[in-house]
């Protein structure tokens, strides 16, 4: 019995040691030489019952645009056009708007143009600013009349897309020379006197580019005895009534009170473009296809094809989606109040709002647009 003790006991230590060595071998790291990992911080619980996230960056980019919320209270300026303009009309009515519909709202609108717009908006100097396709356009090239290529040309919605590019000529010249179309001017040669605006102006560059898409040119015009009058609009109809230009072209609407004047005591006709001078246009200009309908005008009978200007909201790149969501919502919410500002408004849809070509939706106002399917 001894014997059988004396057993037991050594049996019993050997086990013993066997276990005190897999210990040290444990702690030791059992020859793994990594180091083990700190145990992970618990998250702090959030009201929800989530985890709380980081949070999230406002800047305003297309990747991370998914949500956004409406605000409260906005501080906004807008710079539009010359005091007593249409622009300024549209400026001031848009404030109201805004001012009802987004609680402590401070708006206040300032006069400008549209080059001067697209720049300082684009700079971040205002908020919003009113600007017109071909000025965006210019603007994306780097094309007169601007310096260099403005990168962010960033906007709400389109606020107007009627405004259409009109060529009006004389009657009577049309019959002295057998000029009915634009085909015509370029193959008969005639001695016309054409008013295009100012220089450098961007309504001259369209008039520029529609006679470059019928094969001729200013040089071309006053080689063959006519004459190019670097005149406003206004004033290129006045000199029309005078006798003294056969042809304007100027983007406005129709019909514009200005032509109905002239053709009072003056008979005059309008001209259609070309599916060519259409595509260069829109290529060089981001001007849109358009048509004025027939009867538009007491001497117009048939459909004019031409294209037209639109105008869009632009926003100032460093606006928050929040912000943009929150301006972009009352607009198309209020939409009813907005075509009570002008006659000329009346066309306008949610569809015709979100599309702001060659512009960029600001992905605040893009989300809004989505939410509401006016746009995938």
């Amino acid at each position: 019995m001894k014997k059988t003790g004396e057993e037991s006991m050594k049996k019993g230590f050997l086990i013993l040691s066997i276990i005190i060595s897999i210990l040290v071998l444990t702690a030791c790291g059992g020859g793994n030489s990594a180091a083990p990992a700190a145990p992970a911080a618990p998250a702090a619980p959030a009201s929800n019952g989530s985890t709380t996230e980081a949070p999230k960056d406002s800047t305003p980019t297309a990747d991370n645009a998914t949500s956004a919320k409406v605000v409260d209270s906005l501080k906004l300026t807008m710079v539009g056009g010359s005091p007593g303009g249409f622009w300024s009309l549209v400026g001031e009515g848009t404030g109201n708007v805004l001012r009802q519909a987004i609680p402590n709202t401070q708006y206040s609108y300032e006069t400008g143009n549209g080059v001067k717009n697209v720049l300082t908006v684009g700079a971040g100097e205002v908020s919003l600013g009113l600007v017109q396709n071909f000025e965006i356009m210019a603007g994306l090239n780097g094309e007169e009349p601007f310096k260099e290529k403005v990168s962010d040309v960033i906007t709400l919605a389109t606020i107007y897309n009627n405004a259409s590019h009109q060529i009006v000529m004389s009657k009577e010249f049309s019959d002295k020379y057998g000029i009915t179309s634009m085909e015509d001017i370029a193959e008969k040669k005639p001695p016309i006197r054409v008013a295009v605006n100012q220089r450098g102006n961007l309504l001259e560059k369209v008039n520029r580019i529609i006679f470059e898409a019928y094969g001729f040119t200013y040089d071309d015009i006053e080689k063959w005895g006519g004459e190019v009058f670097y005149e406003p609009y206004k004033a290129g109809v006045d000199m029309m009534k005078d006798n003294k230009v056969d042809w304007i072209g100027a983007s406005t609407f129709a019909p514009d009170s200005a032509y109905l004047e002239v053709s009072t005591t003056k008979d005059i006709m309008l001209l259609s473009i070309n599916e060519q001078a259409q595509k260069m246009l829109l290529e060089r200009m981001g001007m849109q296809a358009g048509v004025i309908t027939a009867g538009t005008y007491d001497f117009q009978p048939t459909d004019i094809h031409t294209v037209n200007v639109s105008s869009m909201i632009m926003a100032d790149p460093k606006m928050s989606n929040d912000e943009a969501y929150t301006i972009t919502k009352a607009l198309v919410e209020n939409l009813d109040s907005i075509k009570a500002i002008h006659n000329n408004l009346q066309v306008l849809t949610p569809e015709i709002m979100a599309d702001v070509a060659p512009a960029k939706l600001h992905p605040g106002a893009e989300i809004y647009y989505k939410e509401q399917g006016i746009i995938k």
